[in-house]
């Protein structure tokens, strides 16, 4: 068995190298908005250390904010109406943004599989007060005139003309893509907006332990949203149930997206947005410097970074160099001195997703999550951690004085915090075990950024 299994290793990494080379197309990703306005906060969002305390976990962010904040207007050559209307317009997806659809890779339609299940993007800000229904549903209606893909929803089966590798994956041929379609009177605030009321017990107790279990399970869930009827995401107040003046109660504003209009660059921006318009409304019963400029569809990474007609299906494989074969192989190839993806045991039985068919089944694209007797059951891990304002002042300082970014040290603990749990706190003897941490990058920051 033991034997058998070694052979299996060996092959893996040059299995899947083989496969690489075949997907290097699917290099894209997302953006609920490109950067039209920009923000000036007294107490700083999940971008960056300040006052706000922060939790970090896998898919979202959890952001505690004490004061809305500033938005002023940057782009000025948006294309708009001369009624200041929302367009209709339309875009195809990129492939990032395809993956995070609730889609399988291999066949589907005609087979009757279950579809994969779609990404999703959770991040939540917990606020000092309580705005008002009325002022929060004026804000959002604005923020949905602003970006386009807060009100639309995908058109196209997205099956390709003919799949052309062992796994059915590699797709040739789009004559039916996934596109974002955004219309002007399907989706208003009614369709993106509930309210949660909380009562019982001590009430910040109470507010954590509801937007948590949101949060929590919202991360591995994506029922909530179907993305041929719309729209892509949607916003949960929770909220104190109190006889006295509501407003003066902490609330919690969870947002929840399909990951394929979305990231929390994207996630910011809107409560940047939001928070200023509801504190306009507040003081001034509408809104000040009005940020609401109809956007076009953001442009796709792949055009944002490599220019128009620069995707694969444009370029198929004649600007794939040596380098690129080199970077894959190496990347492949560092799955035979660290198989990350087997498990502690290669005898261990499928139904926990480990053994080597479990990882198979991953590579072949039925991974934890989608539907099927072949499919585990995807479950997120969430620890909610918050650091003083003190501490990460501390951390800020001493990530500058090492060189490092906050987001490295958070990982570096993340890591070692994992091992520790894993192994319920002592290593198990001759036994040695390699993590690997995903981060996110704005690659729109690189090549043509034609979205600035």
């Amino acid at each position: 068995m033991m034997e058998k299994s070694k052979t299996m290793v060996l092959w893996m990494p040059l299995c899947w190298f083989i496969y690489s080379i075949m997907v290097m197309q699917q290099v894209e990703s997302f953006s609920i908005t490109s950067q039209t306005t920009r923000a000036r906060a007294k107490h700083v969002s999940s971008r960056n250390a300040g006052s706000g305390s922060k939790v970090m976990s896998a898919a979202g962010t959890a952001t505690s904010i004490d004061d809305s904040a500033n938005i002023i207007d940057k782009d000025a050559n948006s294309k708009h109406d001369t009624n200041g209307s929302r367009l209709n317009t339309k875009r195809s997806l990129g492939s990032q943004e395809n993956l995070m659809l609730p889609r399988q890779y291999g066949p589907h339609l005609d087979k009757k599989n279950s579809p994969f299940p779609q990404m999703n993007h959770v991040s939540v800000a917990v606020l000092s007060s309580t705005p008002s229904i009325q002022h929060l549903q004026s804000a959002l209606n604005d923020l949905m005139t602003t970006h386009p893909l807060l009100r639309c929803h995908v058109e196209g089966s997205g099956e390709p003309s003919k799949r052309i590798d062992l796994f059915q994956m590699v797709r040739e041929g789009e004559p039916d893509p996934c596109t974002f379609v955004s219309t002007d009177e399907i989706y208003d605030v009614d369709d993106v907006l509930t309210v949660k009321e909380v009562s019982g017990g001590s009430a910040k107790e109470q507010l954590d332990q509801s937007w948590k279990a949101s949060f929590e399970a919202s991360l591995d869930d994506g029922s909530w949203c179907d993305i041929n009827k719309g729209p892509l995401w949607s916003i949960e107040l929770h909220r104190l149930s109190a006889n006295g003046d509501a407003s003066s109660s902490p609330c919690a504003l969870l947002m929840k997206f399909n990951h394929a209009i979305s990231d929390q660059s994207s996630a910011n921006l809107m409560l940047d947005q939001l928070l200023y318009s509801v504190a306009s409304l507040d003081e001034n019963g509408f809104i000040m410097n009005k940020a609401t400029v109809p956007q076009t569809m953001p442009i796709s990474l792949e055009e944002s970074v490599m220019g128009t007609k620069r995707a694969y299906k444009d370029v198929k494989t004649k600007d794939v160099s040596f380098n690129t074969i080199n970077y894959v192989f190496g990347k492949a190839m560092e799955g035979l001195k660290n198989p990350v993806i087997l498990p502690d045991s290669v005898t261990e039985s499928k139904e926990d997703g480990g053994g080597f068919l479990g990882a198979l089944t991953i590579i072949s694209g039925r991974s934890p999550g989608g539907g099927g007797d072949s499919s585990s059951e995807r479950k997120s891990t969430v620890q909610f951690r918050k650091l003083s304002e003190s501490n990460t002042q501390a951390l800020l300082t001493k990530c500058r004085a090492n060189g490092v970014s906050i987001t490295n040290a958070l990982t570096a603990a993340a890591a070692l915090a994992s091992s520790d749990f894993i192994d319920g706190g002592s290593a198990k003897k001759g036994m040695e075990r390699n993590y690997k941490v995903l981060q996110s990058l704005d690659m729109r920051r690189f090549g043509a950024q034609l979205d600035k």
